[in-house]
């Protein structure tokens, strides 16, 4: 028996997928950059996972837990942006943003730490305040999708014959091209605090500092002509 539901459910998925074949498409090299900066960050995991965790200090326990964190939310925001979700892509890594100036705040004040793994909270506003390179308006222009503005609603609808109509599943070059540099600034900033953090750990293994070599440097030349 036919049942619309199940078909309109059925035809949204074919729009999510062609959109992700032609986000693949028509951004081979930010979509490369994506996957080679992931497979990095699993090897950093790897890498610090055969440490003596014990050992490490409290700033640098704190870094590395929420370092976990930014890639699980990062990893959510690529596997939206590929189907098409660009609004949540760009909610979610406004969440990526406060945790990344959490953890290079918290990388590098010891007593700090201490206290966060007891409980304490510091406000978004207080971080942006105490990380020398966070950036006011980079965060307004993202907190735009957390709270539902008029403006964010843009990029899931569009005026047609008059109306508005929602979109879902479907691809945006140029909403797509907003959310990429930001996505990649996360990630290789991430990258780079979790490097200087754990430099000792990180450099002495040979494939981790060779990946981490090619990567990073031609990925952040691409991000300062983009942003």
């Amino acid at each position: 028996m036919y049942n619309p539901l199940l078909a309109k459910i059925a035809a949204l998925r074919k729009d999510e997928m062609r959109t992700a074949r032609k986000s693949r498409r028509e951004f081979k090299k930010e979509m490369s950059f994506l996957e080679e900066t992931s497979d990095l960050f699993l090897k950093t995991f790897d890498v610090l996972s055969n440490e003596v965790t014990q050992e490490f200090t409290e700033s640098e326990d704190a870094c590395y837990r929420i370092s976990f964190r930014i890639y699980r939310i990062l990893h959510c925001a690529t596997s939206c942006s590929l189907k098409g979700y660009y609004d949540v892509s760009m909610a979610l890594l406004r969440i990526a943003y406060e945790n990344h100036l959490l953890m290079n705040y918290l990388s590098k004040n010891k007593e700090e730490a201490k206290l966060w793994f007891k409980g304490k909270r510091f406000a978004p506003s207080y971080l942006r305040q105490n990380v020398s390179y966070a950036s006011d308006s980079l965060y307004q222009e993202m907190s735009e999708f957390i709270h539902s503005s008029f403006k964010s609603t843009f990029f899931f609808t569009e005026l047609e014959m008059g109306r508005t109509k929602a979109t879902l599943g479907e691809f945006s070059r140029d909403k797509f091209k907003n959310v990429l540099p930001l996505m990649l600034m996360t990630m290789a900033t991430t990258i780079i605090l979790l490097s200087l953090t754990f430099a000792q750990e990180l450099m002495r293994n040979e494939e981790w500092h060779s990946t981490f070599s090619q990567i990073i440097p031609e990925m952040w030349k691409y991000i300062k002509e983009k942003l």
